[in-house]
């Protein structure tokens, strides 16, 4: 499964470098939601390919009509291209993400073709990156650390004022890329200590760096502090590299 997983995500990272610097005809699903030739291209090419490999497993995908109730049994989530607006831009912080779920993640791959990196992580066997294992190690406070936070037009004023602001003014610094699959990547190189995603987010953005991270000896919770429940499409998400650093966080922003 994972090595099928990992070809996949790896032609179709391929397909969109090669199109990269093309006119990507970009228009707008809904406010905010960038969707780009680019797209419908690496969907043509993993769902083809995921129908041959798995053709009994049902697959939720970003690009195409999902519904609101989730299948039941093992089910692939798929973001073609997570990062769409940095990749419209010209920039190196974009993905493809394909997980399986089975009451939770069980295996999951990350590719970031412009970065050279590839994370997969399987349940119970550990995450790679570029096919080193991973074991995160940081132990820093949160003023001494890197937050990564998805800021976009969906956070209202409570989720600004808590976790913005909030952490915001404790953390060493605070950065943004606009990519999940990228925020989960600095987290397992030891460049960030922690990331939030607190609205906006589907199961697709989180599925597979919830897996590496929790793999890599590392968190993943909602923002509230309880266990992600696999059971919905939209989501919300806190990935840390230790306990104690998530824990400082979610006191922080309940004031």
């Amino acid at each position: 499964m994972l090595a099928r997983l990992i070809e996949i995500a790896k032609r179709a990272g391929a397909a969109l470098a090669a199109v990269q610097a093309e006119d990507l005809g970009a228009r707008y699903k809904s406010r905010g939601q960038l969707v780009t030739r680019a797209d419908e291209v690496s969907h043509a090419l993993i769902e083809a390919q995921l129908a041959q490999a798995f053709p009994d497993v049902p697959r939720v995908m970003e690009e195409q009509a999902n519904e609101a109730r989730l299948p039941a049994g093992a089910y692939l989530v798929v973001d073609e291209l997570d990062g769409t607006i940095p990749f419209s831009r010209g920039m190196r912080e974009w993905a493809v993400m394909i997980a399986r779920i089975d009451g939770r993640p069980t295996h999951g791959v990350i590719y970031l073709p412009a970065w050279e990196t590839l994370i997969a992580a399987e349940a119970g066997r550990g995450c790679t990156l570029n096919g080193e294992k991973i074991r995160l190690s940081s132990s820093r406070s949160l003023a001494d650390a890197v937050l990564g936070m998805e800021l976009n037009l969906y956070l209202g004023a409570e989720h600004r004022e808590r976790f913005v602001s909030r952490l915001s003014a404790v953390a060493l610094s605070t950065r943004c890329l606009a990519c999940a699959g990228a925020a989960v990547a600095e987290l397992l190189l030891g460049r960030t200590d922690l990331y939030l995603n607190c609205r906006g987010g589907k199961i697709w953005d989180f599925a597979a760096g919830a897996l590496a991270v929790e793999e890599a000896g590392g968190v993943a919770w909602r923002i509230d502090g309880t266990p992600i429940a696999w059971n919905s499409l939209e989501m919300d998400v806190l990935l840390a590299a230790n306990p104690h650093i998530a824990e400082q966080a979610l006191t922080i922003a309940a004031g």
